[in-house]
């Protein structure tokens, strides 16, 4: 009997064993049972390029003494198509049946005009894996029919790489049905509360994921959940098969930094299908959610003379000068229901199949509305009489009407349709249709010192519509190719409710603290965007003797679109309800208007867009063979080249400043990359596999892309002199339009500039991994226990890093002018020039440093008879990286990236490394009613929070040469004095005691002393989920029906103890020790934070992560 528990790990098979005579009996009879025990075997073998959407299968047949039968009849059958292909083997008795569908079951018959026959059944296929398939044949007798049987486990190989079957598929805990919950249940995989997927340490935006051949990746490279919607765009239920891996030595497979999730959807069959599924979360099934908040005074606190000690809005200390904080739990909010169908079938039986998949999933959040001390969910720290003023004011004044807005609401509609044709014996082909509709109510208040009217909210609209067809042709026994074609369109847009620019208004006479926004968020006065890709690839397999030869080419071509017109109508601030209704704007202590207003030169914002077209070109050729009879050898090499006839408008002032154009755009930047991979067969039991070679590709395309959006001449900020001069006489604001007078004062700029270097050189990495797996029996524990162990190598060259060349270090006597604790000092090379004196240059550029990652992972499995299945993974990374890439713009990229020196590479240890993570995969199947299978399923993790680091804080202080803007960002990673001797630091300017600062390292857990601080020296919190399913079969209507009732709880440790499955993260990666109060003669000055000190480890607690929550649902199939 066949069990496919988890379709994911090595395949135990029981084979009766012919007897052999002649001279290699010996050797043959290991071969055979070697290759009985690992036909399946997944592996380390190369498994699939990102668009993978077929298995294969190759054999070598021998005759009884072992020598190779040639001209042996092998026809593959696909049982639920009928299916058939049929092959005859070579001279040296292989055969190779390439572009089979995954899953199974297939039946292999071997037809010998000179011995006896035989018939394999039973035989799964996994995506992207070859089937090993070795059998020696036997003298003339009747045929001897083979049944495969055995489990499959979830790991092995340490975890890089995995293959998930349907019925793992089926039974994983997913609240989302999303396909990431699978990908988790690699070692290497790990998923944080906001949905970012890390594979092997690396940047989430750099991982591909596909389905069916049809790119699923947010292509801007915006979103690090790694889709370009909320909600997956494709459900688990219609997936087959799922493949993750971190370094697969096929030098097919390309195109991606992190790790590869490669997806094949299910197929028609002869027999018709329909399974059609509701389910429901409710705030009754669900935990409170924990919110941590900065302890402040609500009101004035005086001393016994009268004078305010402490004013109202000010933070709490305690004795140290840290911040205290305050922990409250608000109610869920959230009513979730989805609801589903799959249906699959014949159209022609044994040829023609189609399969449907549709999903509709709605969430509404019931928002709890009210003002200070009403004790509301969403409580604003805004008094009613301020808020009913402001409409008074809107409505009497201004002639407009707002509101607060009702329960926001999202939904998301997606549709999956394949067709697949068996055209002839030689030839067949898929085709895959994907759309996906999704709207999300965005930017609506949620409490706290700002209420967000309605007309601030917008709803976010993307729409997904994709196809994709792949032509599988065997040609003859040893040629066979795979030809695909896939069209992708994905398009994002921002509708508002306002025709307004920004208003805000402030009520302290200030522009921070307690404030009322309304009209068009700044950011969505224009944000639309759309991708285009076409992707055309040519596989092609030839087998040569016992040679393997696979070539191909990938070719893709991207367009993508983008308008993105940020204050393009203009934002106002008002200091005080009073001065919003006269209609007077605020000047802050500079005596500056607060009106901002940014767009084309031309006023037209549409000139702000950019159209940009990009391919990218891969060639491939490699050899699989077999050195000895148990050493597989996959051997080759991949050519990359990128090419785009679009360029950024030329800047003639950076042309003038630099001596070359901002209009590098990559064409003809290409790369070599070799690969080699083995797998060894050492005993029954034991296998043992590695590699080593170089990838390349999963850069963002928006840090291509961010040349066109800032070529500093299109895009113009209002400068604030014209502004000043035009409010100076100008009695009351019309807030419905920027000013003309202000429009008029927009001319052709000379402004920031985003740009590629000219020598950029396409980032890569050396991986390099060798595990093994082992198959043992336990006397105490039973038979059949699976362990696995690996150990992998990375080592990232011409990494992405950005600079400013718009700064350059000071230079003394040909030295590099640095303060006393060692960092270089810098002036704007635009310090003479008054219109440039405060632009930047940010350059996209390569590192000369190498960041190197090392990673052990091990995992063990065991199938029990009873219906138990147990998985366990443990992993350890220890993860560098230069730059971590956590923004979208050039400009963020460089000011966020935490460094001693400005302009000055570091290695460190990785943004978003895993340190250690633990893993337990549970599931046990009885039958509570007789017939009526009853499932139990539990995902469990303990893992490490991700690294940190401990800066200085910064606002507007330039005493390191920072340009202007750019040196508020608290990237400087702190030093840390010797003591109160310390002669780099100037004790007595600062206004912070060795002995405060003292309080604080150690409180903080902070040893060094003396020197500047590494990047990521400190550690986020732990985090623990833990994940339950069950599921109960029931009787259905009729015959063969039947029906599911089922239950699943996310974080369920949470549910147990609240104070259990909690995840508490920073906001952002650093924590700043201490204010950088300036430079007096080279010695560091150390100030207080303002509004004091935090030295934790988190700042708040993830809400979606955080909680338990519950859903039940039903389902029905037949």
């Amino acid at each position: 009997m066949r069990c496919t528990n988890h379709i994911a790990g090595l395949i135990k098979f029981k084979l009766k064993q012919p007897k052999h005579t002649g001279n290699n009996t010996m050797k043959n009879v290991r071969l055979s049972k070697v290759a009985g025990a690992l036909a399946l075997a997944i592996g380390v073998s190369a498994s699939a390029f990102a668009s993978d959407t077929s298995s294969a299968m190759r054999g070598k047949i021998t005759t009884p003494n072992g020598d190779a039968a040639a001209n042996v009849k092998v026809t593959v059958i696909h049982e639920p198509t009928g299916t058939i292909n049929t092959f005859t083997t070579n001279d040296s008795g292989a055969f190779i049946a390439k572009g089979l569908r995954v899953g199974g079951p297939y039946r292999v018959v071997i037809d010998s005009d000179t011995y006896s026959d035989a018939e394999l059944n039973g035989i799964e296929l996994k995506l992207g894996d070859t089937h090993r398939l070795t059998r020696q044949l036997e003298p003339l007798q009747t045929i001897e029919k083979i049944q495969v049987s055995g489990y499959t486990l979830v790991q092995q190989a340490g975890g890089s790489s995995s293959v998930f079957g349907e019925d793992t598929i089926n039974n994983v805990p997913s609240f989302n049905n999303d396909i990431k919950d699978v990908a988790r249940l690699n070692p290497l995989a790990s998923i944080n509360g906001n949905g970012e997927l890390t594979i092997a340490g690396n940047n989430p935006r750099t991982n591909a994921l596909t389905v069916d051949g049809i790119g699923q990746n947010d292509d801007f490279g915006l979103n690090f959940g790694g889709y370009p919607t909320a909600q997956p765009p494709v459900a688990l239920d219609a997936i087959e098969q799922i493949s993750v891996d971190s370094s697969p030595f096929s030098a097919k497979k390309g195109n991606f930094g992190g790790g590869t999730i490669n997806a094949v959807t299910k197929s028609g069959s002869n027999e018709f299908t329909f399974s059609g599924f509701y389910e429901t979360s409710t705030p009754s099934l669900a935990g409170k959610v924990d919110n941590i908040s900065e302890a402040k005074y609500k009101d004035h606190v005086k001393d016994e003379n009268g004078e305010i000690i402490h004013y109202a809005g000010s933070n709490k200390l305690d004795e140290d000068g840290h911040k205290t904080f305050e922990v409250s739990s608000t109610d869920p909010i959230e009513t979730e229901a989805r609801m589903g169908f799959s249906t699959g079938g014949a159209i022609i039986k044994d040829e023609l199949f189609f399969f449907v998949n549709y999903n509709s999933w709605k969430q509404e959040r019931e928002m709890d509305y009210g003002f200070d001390g009403s004790g509301t969910s969403h409580e604003f720290d805004i008094s009613e009489q301020d808020y009913n003023r402001f409409n008074s004011i809107l409505n009497e004044t201004y002639g407009l009407q707002d509101e607060l807005g009702g329960d926001p609401e999202n939904t998301s509609d997606s549709l999956l349709v394949k067709l697949s044709w068996n055209i002839s014996d030689l030839h067949r082909a898929d085709f895959t249709y994907q759309w996906q509709d999704e709207e999300s109510d965005k930017g609506y208040a949620t409490g706290g010192n700002t209420i967000t009217m309605a007309s601030s909210r917008y709803q976010y609209v993307t729409k997904f519509n994709n196809f994709a067809t792949k032509l599988y042709s065997d040609w003859s026994d040893d040629f066979s190719t795979e030809i695909g074609l896939a069209y992708k369109d994905v398009s994002n847009n921002s509708l508002t409710n306002s025709d307004l620019g920004q208003i805000q208004v402030y009520l302290n006479n200030s522009d921070r603290g307690e404030s009322i926004q309304f009209g068009r968020d700044d950011i969505r006065h224009i944000n639309v965007s759309e991708t285009e890709t076409y992707a055309f690839t040519f596989d092609a397999t030839y087998l040569m003797g016992d040679h393997e030869i696979n070539f191909g080419a990938q070719l893709e071509s991207k367009r993508l679109y983008n308008l993105f017109g940020q204050n393009s109508m203009g934002t106002w601030k008002f200091g005080s309800l009073d001065d919003f209704e006269n209609k007077k704007l605020y000047q802050n202590r500079w005596d500056d208007y607060q009106f901002s207003y940014m767009n084309a030169n031309s006023n037209n914002v549409n000139d702000l867009a950019y159209d940009a077209t990009r391919e990218q070109l891969a060639l491939y050729i490699e050899d699989k063979f077999y050195l000895t009879d148990d050493l597989e050898i996959t051997a080759g090499v991949r050519y990359e080249r990128l090419s785009s006839n679009d360029k950024p408008n030329l800047n003639e002032n950076f042309l003038k400043t630099y001596g070359h154009t901002n209009q590098e755009n990559l064409d003809g930047a290409d790369i070599i990359l070799p690969r080699i991979g083995f797998k060894f067969y050492a005993t029954d039991a034991l296998t043992i596999n590695g590699g080593i070679g170089r990838f390349q590709g999963g850069i963002p395309n928006v840090w291509f892309n961010n040349p066109f959006q800032k070529d500093g001449i299109t895009q113009v900020v209002a400068n604030q002199d014209d502004i000043n001069a035009y409010f100076a006489n100008v009695e009351q604001v019309d807030i419905t339009r920027v000013p003309e007078g202000i429009q008029s004062t927009l001319t052709e700029g000379a402004g920031n500039t985003a740009y590629t270097d000219p020598d950029f050189k396409l980032p890569s990495s050396i991986r390099a991994q060798i595990g093994f797996e082992y198959e043992f029996d336990s006397e105490l524990l039973g038979d059949g226990f699976k362990w696995s162990a690996e150990i992998a190598y990375q080592n990232k060259q011409d990494e992405a890093v950005w600079h400013n060349t718009a700064i350059e270090a000071v230079m003394e006597n040909g030295e590099v002018v640095r303060s006393d604790t060692g960092r270089v000092i810098y002036q704007s090379i635009y310090a003479n020039d008054p219109v440039r004196k405060d632009n930047h240059d940010i350059m996209m550029t390569n590192s000369d440093l190498d960041a190197r990652s090392i990673i052990f992972s091990t995992a063990i499995a065991k199938q029990f008879d009873n219906g138990l299945y147990v998985s366990a993974s443990y992993t350890h990374q220890d993860v560098e990286d230069i730059a971590p890439g956590s923004a979208s713009q050039a400009e963020g990229n460089y000011k966020h990236a935490t460094t001693h020196s400005r302009n000055v590479d570091l290695v460190g240890r990785g943004h978003y490394e895993v340190e250690h993570s633990l893993k337990l995969n549970l599931r046990y199947e009885t039958e509570f009613f007789e017939g009526y299978a009853s499932k139990f399923n539990m995902f469990f993790e303990r893992r490490s929070g991700r690294p940190f680091s401990y800066t200085m804080g910064s606002y507007n202080d330039g005493d390191f040469g920072d340009t202007r803007g750019l040196d508020r960002t608290s990237a400087y990673l702190a030093y840390i004095p010797t003591g109160p001797d310390d002669a780099n630091v100037n004790w007595e300017k600062s206004k912070l005691s060795w002995d405060e600062l003292e309080a604080l390292l150690n409180r903080a857990g902070i040893s060094e002393r003396g020197q500047l601080l590494d990047r990521n020296t400190g550690t986020q919190p732990w985090v623990t989920t833990m994940d339950v399913s069950f599921t109960q079969e029931v009787p259905g209507f009729y015959k063969e029906h039947k029906g599911e009732v089922y239950f699943m709880i996310e974080n369920f440790a949470n549910l147990l103890n609240s104070d259990w499955g909690v995840e508490k993260r920073l906001g952002y990666s650093d924590q700043k020790l201490y204010d950088f109060g300036g430079l007096e003669d080279g010695q560091l000055v150390i100030d207080p934070r303002y509004q004091g000190s935090d030295v934790r480890n988190y700042s708040q607690i993830t809400k979606g992560a955080s909680a338990w929550q519950a859903k039940i649902g039903i389902r029905y199939s037949f």
